[in-house]
């Protein structure tokens, strides 16, 4: 959503207006300055989802391997249901890729996935 400063600073009330207005005079912002709040809201479901530590931990323990639940539990030191729970929203959001062999599943980390969100999180930033 992009709205101009004129439109923000029309909601706020007096006292805190002035302090504003003192803010935009020392910023050197104007009031038709816009301000642009819009994100996509895959990008952040993929920051909500890799800022939590043990599924970052699964994408780069995985992110050049094949690897079994039971070796990411052991490795993270966490219960295999807990590492199943955080592969399934990593799937959900693309970022893990699955293999299965018989009755063994085995994760790899969808780099090329990953890069297109960091990629899009830095246009984002503009950065």
């Amino acid at each position: 959503m992009s709205t101009t400063v004129r439109e923000l600073v029309e909601g706020i009330p007096e006292k805190q207006r002035r302090s504003v207005e003192t803010c935009l005079e020392a910023c050197d912002i104007s009031y038709d300055t816009e301000i642009d709040s819009s994100v996509d809201t895959n990008l952040i479901s993929f920051l909500k989802t890799i800022s939590n530590p043990i599924r970052f931990k699964i994408l780069k323990m995985t992110r050049d391997k094949w690897l079994c639940v039971c070796l990411i539990s052991r490795a993270l030191n966490v219960d295999q249901t807990l590492v199943s729970h955080h592969l399934r929203a990593l799937r959900n959001m693309g970022l893990v890729r699955e293999r299965r062999i018989g009755k063994i599943r085995l994760y790899r980390s969808n780099v090329d996935a990953v890069r297109e969100y960091i990629g899009e999180s830095t246009r984002e930033l503009g950065i």
